[in-house]
């Protein structure tokens, strides 16, 4: 096709002498729905921009939602005028409007979309990655035996499934070593499903409060060296990301069940969260064996 071809085409749509029936399906609604269609394969992925080409999409946006909108539907416009006067019928000629009408709205907000993907939008993944170095710099998971790993630290999003990732490479170790001042009460719960689905044993040989009591119960065999003590208290929300829905008393019930699933007695479980959200409770080392919290108190 050759340059003169294309624009006696390009006129005589402007002129309005291609017929209204082309004018409308072809020039308008067709080539309308290439250029949405063209932008949409161009749309950049999820968490990235066009930010660094913002002039030339704009300049793109401004020629085909702009130049070539406007060649478009002041073509329709004057064929439609032309319809009148050879044909008298007003019918088609309202209807092309409505199509004008309608492929400008639709063209406006394609153009708004393009000036959108221009926008500098934050480096998302990156900062999920620096989230997760963060919490994971939070706590250590390391050999503390020759069959047992010890998970010292805050109770991280992200700690289950590090610890599942490195049982996967080892698959010998048997037992868990807890040293945590609690974290997160969702990662508790699935450290403890962890260990019940691998019968692992878990061990506290100094201390293990709050949430990280909740991923000690969930070993096969509960042990706790001499002067290992467990602490106890009221839930709290206390996070760096939206908990929507949590209510720590229904949290706490969870847990409950958790601790009566495992073998503990009744009456300890109804004291278990009778402290203050800011104190703790230490029960004797005698105590939370004979409730059935720990299975062994040894070396």
């Amino acid at each position: 096709m050759s340059l003169k071809t294309v624009t006696r085409y390009i006129v005589t749509h402007w002129r309005g002498e291609q017929g209204l029936v082309w004018s409308l399906a072809v020039n308008l609604v067709a080539l309308r729905a290439a250029i949405f269609l063209l932008q949409d394969l161009a749309r950049p992925a999820k968490y990235h921009d066009y930010h660094d080409w913002a002039p030339a999409v704009l300049v793109a946006a401004i020629l085909l939602h702009g130049v070539v909108f406007v060649w478009q539907a002041v073509g329709v416009f004057r064929a439609g005028e032309n319809h009148i006067r050879h044909h008298g019928a007003i019918a088609l000629h309202w209807g092309a409007q409505l199509g004008v009408l309608l492929a400008f709205w639709l063209t406006a907000s394609s153009a708004l979309q393009a000036w959108q993907m221009t926008l500098d939008v934050p480096d998302y993944e990156n900062y999920a990655e620096k989230m997760d170095a963060e919490r994971a710099g939070k706590y250590r998971i390391f050999r503390d035996s020759d069959s047992a790993l010890l998970i010292d630290g805050t109770l991280e999003l992200g700690v289950t499934r590090r610890l599942a990732a490195l049982l996967a490479e080892d698959p010998g170790i048997g037992e868990i070593v807890l040293s945590s001042a609690g974290g997160n009460i969702y990662e508790a719960r699935g450290l403890a499903r962890l260990f019940r689905d691998r019968g692992l044993a878990t061990l506290v040989a100094d201390e293990c409060s709050s949430a990280c009591t909740t991923a000690f119960i969930g070993g096969k065999t509960r042990r706790l060296k001499p002067g290992g003590r467990l602490g106890f208290h009221q839930y709290r929300i206390e996070a760096d990301y939206d908990v929507l829905g949590a209510r720590p008393k229904d949290e706490e019930g969870k847990d409950k069940a958790l601790y009566l699933a495992a073998g503990v007695k009744q009456d300890f479980v109804a004291r278990m969260h009778s402290a203050a959200p800011g104190s703790m409770w230490y029960p004797e080392a005698e105590e939370l064996l004979d409730a059935g919290v720990v299975t062994a108190i040894s070396e």
